[in-house]
Order: C-alpha cells, then structure tokens, then sequence
C-alpha cells in the first residue's frame, strides 16, 4: 500500500511541476490570463502532493506501531 502511495506522491509532484512550467511558457507566448487554468492546475496538483505525503506519513507510523 505504501509504494503505491509513494508513486502516486511522486506523481503529482511530477504533474504539478509540469503544469507551472508550461503556465510560465503560455504566460511568456501569451498572457498571464492564457496560463491562469496551467497555474490553478499546478496548485490543485501541489494540494494532492500534500496531502498524499500526509498519508504516507500516517502510513508509515501505523506500520511501526503495528511492527513494534
């Protein structure tokens, strides 16, 4: 269970750092207004990062209690 909590972390560091790069290309090719949907996707992104690591965390104590 924590591997796949481990890889679904990563993988919303990995989209929220995608998006904020392609957010400063459109807002750079365009206009901030343009990027303003990458943006709020990176932050939404960054949100679930978040809140996956909290679980794992959880996750990773239950295991060491249980284990102990």
């Amino acid at each position: 269970m924590i591997k796949v909590i481990k890889f679904m972390e990563k993988a919303w560091l990995v989209i929220a750092v995608a998006t904020f790069l392609i957010a400063i290309y459109w807002s750079i090719k365009n206009s901030i207004y343009d990027a303003l949907y990458f943006f709020g996707f990176s932050v939404i992104a960054i949100f679930l990062f978040v809140m996956r690591r909290k679980q794992r965390m959880f996750h990773e104590r239950e295991a060491e209690k249980k284990g102990k």
